[in-house]
């Protein structure tokens, strides 16, 4: 059984209400990670992070601090991740 540590930022800490969790559910690759957390947190938490899909424009989601783009994205494997950090969009301008 793996255990992800899965960390949120910013506006995403609000939708999960948590800064981090310990993650037990069967996850062999960042959607099926990605899915399961929308299908718990919902809507708040699905606008930051899902469009049409695929991964929001601007959302970063880093396995063991390297970021899933140019790696497969959504399908990039978690096998042997301990660590998945997820960055909504940046606010501001």
């Amino acid at each position: 059984e793996t255990t992800l540590k899965v960390r949120y930022f910013a506006l995403l800490r609000d939708a999960t209400h948590k800064r981090e969790e310990e993650w037990t559910r069967p996850a062999p690759d960042v959607r099926t990670l990605v899915n399961d957390l929308v299908a718990l947190y919902g809507e708040p938490f699905a606008k930051w992070v899902m469009k049409d899909g695929d991964l929001y424009g601007f959302t970063a989601i880093l396995l063991d601090g390297k970021d899933v783009r140019g790696r497969g994205g959504l399908d990039c494997s978690l096998e042997g991740v301990a660590e998945v950090d997820i960055f909504p969009p940046l606010a501001g301008g």
